[in-house]
């Protein structure tokens, strides 16, 4: 499932269908800055089950939920792109995320999130809005490539187990 080439091609082409006025030597060298091998096993080591809702709190005898399975496989986020927030006794947000399915497939996902007493009791929905190039997802692409490099670091740190390939 986790295969770096395809990897490879994936993040190519999302940065090729959206480049948004970027030139495509700066889209090469966005591309040219991601150590894809690295990022493989980054991306590999950080795949969790994703599900549409959940809830989970920090003080005694909470309700903690998960709901229904999101992906059916687990993935991994790559980036974040805030969208609307308030922040009054609790702190409600909605973002735009992007995840790498273990089949690696790339996928746009809304989620709301209320967050109350800083992590006291989180509840959190997502919705799939389709695949990032096609969504109404707002993707910075020198800001994600820097956060796919900085998910990189724990591999070359030796932080995070070797996984076969």
């Amino acid at each position: 499932m986790y295969d770096m080439d395809r990897l490879e091609a994936e993040i190519t082409s999302l940065f090729h269908a959206r480049m948004d006025g970027h030139t495509p030597e700066e889209i090469r060298q966005f591309l040219g800055g991601i150590d894809f091998h690295a990022l493989t096993q980054a991306v590999r080591d950080k795949a969790r089950t994703v599900y549409a809702y959940t809830t989970q709190g920090q003080h005694e005898k909470s309700f903690n939920y998960r709901g229904e399975e999101l992906f059916h496989q687990r993935a991994t986020r790559l980036y974040v792109e805030d969208d609307q927030s308030t922040a009054e006794i609790a702190v409600t947000t909605r973002t735009m995320e992007l995840w790498l399915l273990e089949d690696m497939s790339l996928v746009a996902v809304a989620c709301v999130a209320v967050d109350y007493e800083d992590g006291g009791y989180v509840t959190e929905y997502r919705a799939i809005k389709g695949g990032p190039a096609e969504s109404e997802m707002c993707l910075d692409l020198e800001e994600l490539a820097q956060d796919l490099d900085q998910m990189c670091w724990p591999c070359y740190e030796c932080e995070q187990p070797v996984y076969e390939l």
